[in-house]
Order: structure tokens, then C-alpha cells, then sequence
């Protein structure tokens, strides 16, 4: 099944933009900053962020990124997929750094594919083809959820995002999921509740919302706490990290978020 985004328009069109300075600045705060971002050759129309001298030893998970109005500016979210670089993931972000134009769900397809042919190869020895999480803002969320019958990839990230087009997928969603919302005031919010009450019983699900609106606080610091959600959800799901976990059955109350989650106690990490 494939998630048809052509009238995205709604959506797509209120995406926020951070000026070059913000969106290139910051590192993020973990134990591998700055978290960088580079391209290669091998990836062309990709951006790729990588941590700062990672033990040699540690193994990188995958965040593959889709961008707010499926821009092909790879440096859109800059702030939040430095942070998670930080922490020592690698994340890819379709489009290039500045790149004007737009991206596809099989530009995230090709990100899957080429993690999956130079992870454990040259630079990216260290890089782990086996914990891929998809997720993305807006239209670039529906790019994500357009990755979830991919068998490499296990869990799915929607922000400020919902389906259009094809309303009905969510039914058949059974990998977790987290949904990170921008409240009522976000375009997103109603198609993201839809798609939320949609899944079916036994799918580990998670739905945070706070008052900010469309993007929230994403291109805030280190993504502000949409990037804090955003973050703590990898570190629970690739790493087993007890505090990140706790975060989604207490913690967050901190943050002022709304939520409802779903069979939580079926995500068995790390996965």
C-alpha cells in the first residue's frame, strides 16, 4: 500500500521557515556535539548529520527525515536533526542543504536504501541498518507514514502531520508510532486525532500535544520540546533508555503536554 500526498496543499503550504543563521547554528547538547551535517556523492539530493566522534564502537541508529512542505531543503530542521546527531544517531533528510524544489516518499525510500547498502562499510561503519525510525513534519510526515510497510523500517514519527488523501491507512498501522501535535491551533490537528483513534487495538502509540500550533516548537533550540519528544522516543525505542521511556508514561506532564498513548506496554525495546 502507498500514501497518496498530491493535495497536500493544505498543509504544505503553512510550513515554517527559520532564517539560514538559526537553522545553521546550535549542534546540539549530547555527548557527541556538535552533531554536524554533510553530503556525499554516493547520496546526491540528501543531507546527512552524524555526531562528533562517536566511540569507535558505538552504533548509530537511522532517523530518515521528511521536511515541511516536502522542501527539498535538507537544512529546513537543522536544530532538532543536529540534536539528535548529538546523541549519536545518524539522520538523513531528503533534499540537499538550501535546496530549493521538492521531495518524494521515494526520496525517503532511497535513504532507506542506501543505509541498508553502506551501513558497517568505510565512514559509516558504525551505522545500524537494523534500527531505522521514519518520521517527518508535515507533508514530510505523510512521507513517513508512506515507509511503514517497509520490514527495515520499525517505528514511525508524524509531526504536525496527518493523512489527506488516503484517510483510511492508519487502520492497518501496527508498528509504534509517535504523534507529536501543535494542539487545535495546528492545521494538522483534527487529520492527526483521525489517524491517531484510527489505529488498531495492539499498536504501541503515543499522541502529544501542546498549544503552539503548526511546527511548534521545532525549529526552536535543539527543536525546542517537539525535539525533545522527538529524541526521547529514539532513545526509548532503539536504546531501551528507562528514563526516555519514562518520559511517555509520566514525564511529560513537565512539558505541559496533552497526551494519550495506546499498548505502550507492547513496545518491547529495544527494538
Amino acid at each position: 500500500m502507498k500514501l497518496n500526498i498530491i493535495g497536500f496543499t493544505a498543509l504544505s503550504a503553512v510550513a515554517v521557515a527559520s532564517p539560514v543563521e538559526k537553522r545553521q547554528g546550535g549542534g546540539g547538547d549530547g555527548p557527541y556535539k556538535p552533531g554536524t551535517y554533510k553530503t556525499d556523492s554516493s547520496l546526491q539530493q540528501h543531507t546527512i548529520y552524524l555526531p562528533t566522534n562517536p566511540p569507535a564502537d558505538l552504533k548509530l541508529p537511522v532517523l530518515v527525515w521528511g521536511n515541511g512542505g516536502c522542501g527539498a531543503d535538507g537544512t529546513s530542521t537543522a536544530q532538532f536533526l543536529q540534536q539528535v546527531a548529538s546523541y549519536g544517531y545518524i539522520a538523513i533528510a531528503s533534499g540537499g542543504p538550501g535546496q530549493q524544489g521538492s521531495t518524494t516518499s521515494a526520496m525517503m525510500k532511497q535513504s532507506i536504501d542506501w543505509v541498508t547498502q553502506n551501513a558497517g562499510k568505510g565512514a559509516y561503519a558504525n551505522v545500524d541498518a537494523t534500527k531505522i525510525m521514519a518520521s517527518g513534519f508535515s507533508c514530510g510526515g505523510v512521507e513517513a507514514m508512506d515507509q511503514i510497510w517497509d520490514p527495515r523500517v520499525k517505528t514511525i514519527g508524524v509531526v504536525s502531520s496527518g493523512l489527506l488523501t488516503n484517510q483510511t491507512a492508519a487502520k492497518s498501522f501496527k508498528k509504534p508510532i509517535v504523534y507529536i501535535m501543535g494542539g487545535s491551533g495546528d492545521i494538522a490537528y483534527a487529520n492527526g486525532e483521525r489517524d491517531y483513534n484510527a489505529l488498531p487495538a495492539g499498536t504501541p502509540a503515543w499522541k502529544g500535544n501542546i498549544n503552539v500550533g503548526h511546527g511548534g516548537t521545532l525549529f526552536d533550540q535543539n527543536g525546542g520540546r517537539f525535539g525533545k519528544a522527538g529524541l526521547n522516543w529514539l532513545q526509548w525505542v532503539f536504546r531501551g533508555d528507562e528514563k526516555a521511556k519514562a518520559y511517555f508514561t509520566s514525564g511529560y506532564s513537565a512539558d505541559g503536554w496533552q497526551v494519550q498513548s495506546k499498548s505502550l506496554d507492547n513496545l518491547k525495546a529495544p527494538l
